[in-house]
């Protein structure tokens, strides 16, 4: 068997709230880029769950910017390193890696030639450098700020010029190359919080927390005018701009959720976007964007991507995600419906063919989702908030909130939508929404399955044994204790037929166990290095796929049983739920926040 990965469907970008997010596109206009956790993604714009991702780098990374040749990214993370690599092909090689400076970098930009870059943010003895792409030598210094550094821009043709901004309230011009200072500019009364100049090098453009909008020249850097004078201005700060392609308008994003395009000439508005909706409260705050060819693209804190339409003043699309990781996974019962729970208390609905995600509300949890499960209609998910909730998703849309009396360990639901619950103390059993049945344990519960056929339910437990018992109607009755595996079982999942049962620990072993007799049929699944987090069965039973801490995936077969597929690295940081979607295809979830699609080929 191997596997080769279908499409992503990637996380939404990460935010900070009062901070500026500077996204970039490539040079055509076709991808977006953006950053989340210790992962840069460029994402097609008009076909969002195209994504390519780039993961090299040791810590969370927190801009990232395409040369104009669009053969190179440089992106920049929290620790104050830069690295520069290959866009072309898959390889993606390095190019360089520097330490630009002493921080967490907050922007980047390239010169028009896409050979030299400044990087800006946080140092300690320096807020900015200079240098170039494919040596690391400094071209210049940056100084005039006393600050924190939150944005840069170089002007894209000769004479070159670049101007920063930052939490001094203060803009910095700079002459070019090498890159020196010319002068302080200071008419923002709050923190700078994007620059750019305008397409045809004529002007730059500044925003800030005070919500006003500068235009200065781009060769001398006078100021020309104040944009934000204007009426139906925003009524917050401001964190992003971008420039129209013909440099006659401007997009601005603002914390009040709004965005608006500006008449540079008649320093009017011509359209207000109202995001609000998408948001409760902060997290409609729009915090980046960009213009790129027809693609006006507005981002809210919450992760949400709004496509504007400047004909209707309207979002024409909203592209949504998890921001946080994916803590909980499962799939619909006709396989078209994927839903992940994340660490933030978000449930989200996925179209398997479209990736499309839309955020089941009434679904979400107060805190962490720990686990999912779904049968008929009816979406199971358990909550560190202490509470199951039962969601109809059929026409009724009735949504069941039982308390679980102590933080849930495990959610399992049979066919016949019998759902059992597992806190460390009892065993409960719920149907129709109500608890009807429950067992009190001696052991330290960790992780709960029930077969599909509803009679048997295994229950995991920290002393590294399984408790199978049978259910009948509403009470249970213990069977078997399995005992070979050698850590706390973390995961469990019955074959379809309801006659195995595989167990997960955390050793990173996984034992298949005979229900009706307790023996061990299969061993030799032992290949992960970390905690087993989910495990799942193929519809005909003769394939299982599990996921692991260890970033893994592994297929296995229960014919071959030595056979075993291996996607190494499948998820940055941990993998946390994996199920089959057919028997060629798997699907698995992690904490970067990502769903991926994986094609098998069985020989």
């Amino acid at each position: 068997m191997s596997a080769v990965r279908a499409s992503i469907f990637a996380c939404a970008p990460s935010a900070t709230r009062g901070q500026a997010v500077h996204l970039d596109t490539d040079p055509k206009g076709e991808n977006l880029l953006y950053t989340n956790g210790k992962t840069v993604f460029i994402r097609n714009i008009e076909k969002p769950y195209i994504s390519k991702e780039y993961n090299q780098h040791s810590c969370n990374v927190t801009v990232a910017k395409f040369a104009p040749s669009g053969y190179y990214i440089a992106s920049g993370d929290e620790r104050g390193n830069v690295r520069v690599w290959d866009t072309v092909g898959d390889e993606q090689i390095l190019k360089l890696e520097s330490r630009a400076i002493n921080g967490r970098i907050n922007d980047l930009a390239w010169d028009g030639e896409s050979k030299r870059i400044i990087a800006v943010g946080d140092g300690r003895e320096k807020f900015g450098h200079a240098f170039l792409a494919d040596t690391g030598s400094s071209c210049g210094e940056l100084m005039g700020h006393s600050k924190v550094v939150n944005t840069v821009a170089i002007r894209q043709t000769r004479p070159f010029r670049a101007v920063t901004g930052g939490d001094d309230n203060s803009l910095v011009f700079s002459n070019g190359v090498p890159f020196v200072y010319n002068k302080t500019i200071q008419d923002h009364t709050r923190f700078v919080q994007e620059v750019k100049f305008s397409n045809n090098g004529d002007m730059f453009a500044s925003v800030g927390a005070d919500g006003k909008i500068f235009l200065y020249d781009a060769k001398t850097g006078d100021k020309i005018k104040e944009l934000s004078a204007a009426e139906n201005g925003h009524t917050g700060g401001i964190f992003a701009l971008s420039w129209s392609p013909d440099s006659t308008r401007i997009l601005t994003s603002s914390a009040d959720q709004t965005a608006k395009i500006w008449d540079v000439e008649r320093s009017s508005v011509v359209s207000t976007f109202d995001l609000s909706s998408q948001g409760t409260n902060f997290n409609g705050q729009q915090v980046g964007n960009v213009w790129k060819g027809d693609n006006l693209l507005s981002l809210a804190l919450g992760g949400d991507l709004s496509y504007l339409d400047p004909s209707t003043s309207k979002a024409s699309r909203v592209v949504k995600g998890h921001q946080k990781a994916i803590t909980a996974f499962t799939v619909s019962s006709d396989k078209k419906t994927l839903f992940t729970g994340s660490y933030d208390g978000r449930v989200m609905s996925w179209e398997e063919e479209s990736g499309e995600g839309s955020p089941l509300q009434e679904s979400s949890h107060d805190n962490q989702v720990m686990q999912m499960a779904y049968s008929g209609a009816q979406l199971v998910s358990a909550g560190m908030d202490d509470t199951l909730r039962i969601s109809s998703l059929d026409s009724s849309n009735n949504v069941s909130v039982v308390s679980t009396g102590g933080l849930p360990k495990g959610v399992s639901v049979s066919d016949d939508q019998t759902v059992v619950m597992a806190t460390e103390s009892e065993v409960r059993i719920v149907q129709n929404g109500k608890k009807v049945g429950s067992l009190p344990v001696s052991y330290s519960a960790t992780s709960i399955a029930i077969s599909a056929q509803g009679t048997t339910v295994a229950v995991g437990s920290q002393d590294a044994k399984v408790y199978v018992m049978t259910l009948d109607g509403t009470s249970l009755k213990a069977v078997h204790t399995l005992s070979n595996n050698k850590g706390a079982i973390t995961a469990l999942a019955f074959n379809p037929d309801g006659t195995l049962l595989a167990a997960g620990d955390s050793a990173g072993k996984i034992y298949v166990y005979d229900v009706a007799t307790g023996e061990v049929k299969i061993a030799h699944w032992v290949f992960h290095t970390a905690r087993i987090t989910s495990i799942a069965w193929s519809p005909s039973g003769n394939y299982a796929v599990s996921g692991s801490l260890d970033t893994n995936v592994y297929v296995w077969s229960r014919e071959k049983t030595m056979k075993k597929t291996a996607i190494l690295n499948a998820h940055a940081l941990s993998t946390s739920g994996v199920a089959f979607l057919d028997e060629e295809t798997v699907v698995s979830t992690g904490a970067d926040a990502c769903i991926k699609k994986w094609k098998l080929t069985h020989h």
